[in-house]
């Protein structure tokens, strides 16, 4: 290849990453669409019980993002997606270390009403109830 080539081909290849960070493909965007409509779906406070116990887990959106935090506690953890079309999620809590994978389940009449955490060999369901 000559070197004029070689330059024309690095401009086109310089053309084509500018334009893709300037204008980002429609799936993109409408994969955002599709994660905060999502996110604002699951979004409400649960109630868990174990043994006797009521833990109460409050789900919001934060600067686009999804959180999660023990009724509680100061510590917002961010919940992150790994199936969004499922409604599955993960979190890590910084503080302890604690991993849960996190499960939402819709109605028949599509509203998200149960919670379902897996921690460690632990499971727990919970409905919400706002």
């Amino acid at each position: 290849m000559t070197r004029q080539n070689s330059r024309i081909v690095l401009a086109a290849a310089l053309f084509l990453l500018a334009a893709s960070l300037f204008f980002p493909p429609l799936s993109t965007a409408q994969e955002k669409a599709d994660a905060q409509k999502i996110y604002a779906d699951v979004a409400g406070t649960y109630e868990f019980t174990l043994e006797g116990q009521s833990l109460i887990l409050i789900f919001f959106v934060k600067d686009g993002r999804l959180y999660g935090k023990e009724q509680m506690d100061p510590e917002d953890v961010e919940i992150k997606p790994l199936d969004l079309e499922k409604l599955k999620f993960e979190a890590t809590v910084q503080s302890n270390g604690n991993y849960y994978e996190i499960g939402f389940v819709r109605d028949e009449g599509g509203k998200v009403n149960k919670c379902h955490l897996s921690s460690a060999g632990t499971e727990l369901d919970g409905a919400r109830v706002n």
